[in-house]
């Protein structure tokens, strides 16, 4: 599997990632503040929505390159659901082709921030962890949500027959 790490190093070095980003929010993104992560994915031209999951955590659902993905928001107050501190990226759908733990575990060692699993029914979840505490820099979540993107293409590519589109499974019901 092809390693995504020189891409982003040869996209930080032009400026593609963060330039853009940079003139439509400066406010940090933080779990804290389950808005600004809204506001940050919809200025990077991602569909973006705020809800609520089952245990009343925030929650946000959003498209990110083409891909049905939350943000799961952790470490929160268990009575508030406010003061969360990090965010989980995920994103889960059943492939057309096959994908199984050796692929996972290659897909890994590639991309070290993100985590990949097969569920019995050959389902593939991937998350993508980080840690905001009271903010990060919005050209840092501009990084994030790009090598997350790029990183369900590359398993996009291993999963699916060129040209056929995913079926996406919603992993919220995980």
């Amino acid at each position: 599997m092809k390693s995504i790490f020189g891409s982003f190093c040869r996209l930080i070095a032009s400026g593609a990632l963060i330039v853009p980003f940079a003139a439509h929010a400066a406010e940090p993104v933080s779990a804290m503040k389950p808005q600004s992560v809204v506001t940050a994915l919809q200025a990077l031209g991602h569909d973006a929505q705020l809800v609520a999951d089952s245990s009343g955590d925030p929650l946000v659902k959003a498209d990110i390159g083409g891909w049905t993905t939350q943000v799961v928001f952790y470490d929160c107050n268990a009575i508030t659901h406010e003061g969360c501190q990090s965010l989980q990226f995920n994103a889960s759908f059943v492939p057309d082709r096959p994908f199984d733990a050796q692929k996972a575990i290659a897909f890994v060692k590639d991309n070290r921030f993100g985590a990949v699993s097969v569920g019995e029914d050959k389902s593939i979840n991937m998350t993508w962890d980080v840690v905001t505490g009271s903010g990060i820099d919005s050209s840092v979540f501009a990084l994030v949500v790009k090598s997350f993107g790029m990183a369900l293409d590359t398993i996009g590519d291993e999963a699916f027959t060129p040209g056929r589109a995913p079926q996406l499974a919603s992993a919220a019901a995980r």
